[in-house]
């Protein structure tokens, strides 16, 4: 399955509604197939093949990518992609929650259990740690999780504020050999009670 990368011009595919916020997503291929040893390895996820400096690629490209990646679309409502499903709503008292659903392509191609990690967030640029920790679970779970508080990698922090800027990045890990699939979102942080 191949998902077009806006970055090179071409857009979202034909099997992406129109109305589909992807064009501010970022997907490197979206399930790799391990045959070119490129799979990036995440916090939290055992890879014994894959070592720190391929780490150190994805986190950088992570950062160019939120850096490059307008937020002109709210964190709100369903988005739909090839890879997963993800809901945003941001709570009244301020947290913005999310819930992210594998594709039945997703599914076919990673397998019946995966592992879901968040090695990469941003908030206003800045490398934030991560809000959401490994989970392995059958395929058709409702991985989710949010965000209020954060903290800055380095030191400091904060609580996201209405109009932040702040990018996900999910990585997946396939339960069939040498699967894993990824996906970003960039997007601006909506008003308290937003769904």
């Amino acid at each position: 399955m191949t998902v077009p990368d806006p970055s090179d011009g071409s857009g979202p595919g034909a099997e992406v509604a129109p109305d589909d916020p992807v064009m501010f997503d970022d997907l490197t291929p979206d399930v790799l197939d391990g045959s070119d040893d490129s799979v990036p390895a995440a916090p939290g996820v055992s890879d014994p093949g894959v070592s720190d400096p391929d780490v150190e690629v994805e986190a950088a490209r992570a950062a160019v990518v939120h850096a490059r990646t307008p937020a002109n679309t709210m964190c709100s409502g369903t988005w739909t992609h090839p890879v997963s499903t993800v809901q945003f709503q941001r709570a009244s008292g301020g947290t913005l929650a999310w819930s992210f659903k594998l594709s039945n392509a997703a599914k076919s191609a990673l397998g019946p259990v995966v592992t879901v990690t968040m090695p990469f967030s941003y908030v206003n640029g800045k490398a934030v740690n991560p809000p959401y920790h490994p989970h392995t679970e059958p395929n058709w779970y409702n991985y989710h999780g949010s965000l209020n508080r954060f903290q800055f990698i380095g030191g400091g922090g904060g609580s996201i504020q209405t109009g932040d800027k702040v990018t996900f990045y999910w990585f997946l890990k396939g339960s069939k050999p040498g699967t894993a699939a990824d996906r970003y979102i960039t997007c601006r942080v909506p008003r308290p009670g937003s769904a």
